[in-house]
Order: structure tokens, then C-alpha cells, then sequence
């Protein structure tokens, strides 16, 4: 088959024969780079603004057999993917629909998942440093200061626990997946799922 791209929706385009639902299918209407893409999402290729025909394979008809295709269009306006039709008369409609408030509703939720991605990196560097920080210190323990009191040695170790990651990751049988499972997105967070309008 090749190289291919993936639309991800929202609502799923429905199989004319069994009924099934798919939210996601493999095209080959665009540059096939294996990118993801969304409504709203700038998509490569040769069309700019206008309307491809692309024909949708039911997943659930293959697997029982069967096969069954049906057309489906990609609606594009100036290299936005602005929609996915089965009905040629809807994908024209959805073209001449597109107006700034859909532009403006997909730049937020481009920036939106932008940051949500930055927070989940920078989270999971941060705990992955404070972890080989933690192993260093298992090493080379830190000098206790000279003539430090017991008092004083609580409000050391305090403050330095501010810092440390949390005894459920420490103790836990693997901390290193302990802390991937930490920064792993919420499935309602997850922006195949939520960021997706059609």
C-alpha cells in the first residue's frame, strides 16, 4: 500500500452497508508523509482550495469479509482540511460555508494543544532530571554539614524533599515508568479525541 496519511474525526463517517463507524481512515489524497491529520489541520499537497474524492474502506466489512467502499470527500479551503463529507452536495456546502469563525476556533485549538504538549514535555524532562538527580545523590550522598543539629538536619532534608519526586515514584518496582505513566495525557485530554471538530 505504501506511504499514506490519517484523518482523525470527531464524529465518524458511517459504512453505507453494515452501519460501522470509523473515526479514522488512511488516504493517499495528500502528500502520503504518514501525517496526521484533523479538521482544521493545513494539509500538504496539490489542492488548495476545492473538494477530492478519496474512497472510504470499511474496517468492520473487510473484517467480516465483505467489501465494501463508498465515496467520502476532503473539503479544502486554502490548504485547511475544513471538512469530510459522503455527500457531494454537503462537502460543496461545507466549501462555501467556511467563514473567520472557524479559522479563529481552529488557531485556538491549534494553540491550546500546543501548549498542552509543551506542559506534558516539560513535565516529563523535569521528572526525568529530578530521577537522575535522585540516583546521584544514591551514589554520592551529600556531606552532612559540619555541626549541623538534628533540628536543623529535619529542616535540610524538608526542604530538599520541595524538590524530589513523590514516594509513590520513588518506591515504585519501576520509577523510570512510574514517571512516564505520570506525564502520560488523561484520555480525555488526549487531542485525537477532544481537539477534533467536523
Amino acid at each position: 500500500m505504501g506511504m499514506f496519511d490519517t484523518i482523525h474525526l470527531k464524529q465518524p463517517l458511517v459504512c453505507p452497508v453494515c452501519g460501522g463507524g470509523q473515526h479514522s481512515y488512511q488516504t493517499h489524497a495528500f502528500a502520503d508523509v504518514m501525517a496526521d491529520y484533523r479538521i482544521g489541520s493545513l494539509v500538504s499537497g496539490d489542492v488548495h482550495s476545492g473538494i477530492v474524492k478519496e474512497t472510504l474502506w470499511c474496517s468492520s466489512c473487510h473484517q467480516a469479509g465483505n467489501r465494501a467502499e463508498s465515496p467520502v470527500y476532503h473539503v479544502i479551503w486554502h490548504s485547511i482540511l475544513v471538512g469530510v463529507e459522503q455527500d457531494l452536495t454537503r462537502a460543496e456546502a461545507r466549501l462555501s460555508a467556511v467563514d473567520r469563525l472557524d479559522l479563529i476556533g481552529w488557531l485556538d485549538e491549534a494553540q491550546r494543544n500546543e501548549n498542552q504538549w509543551k506542559r506534558r514535555f516539560y513535565g516529563l524532562l523535569h521528572d526525568v532530571r529530578r530521577w537522575s538527580e535522585h540516583l546521584a545523590l544514591q551514589q554520592n550522598p551529600e556531606p552532612v554539614p559540619e555541626g549541623e543539629t538534628a533540628g536543623q538536619a529535619v529542616r535540610r532534608k524538608a526542604f530538599a524533599g520541595l524538590w524530589r519526586l513523590p514516594e509513590e515514584i520513588l518506591s515504585a518496582p519501576d520509577p523510570l515508568a512510574a514517571i512516564i505513566e505520570k506525564n502520560t495525557p488523561d484520555r480525555e485530554e488526549n487531542p485525537q479525541d477532544d481537539d477534533i471538530s467536523q
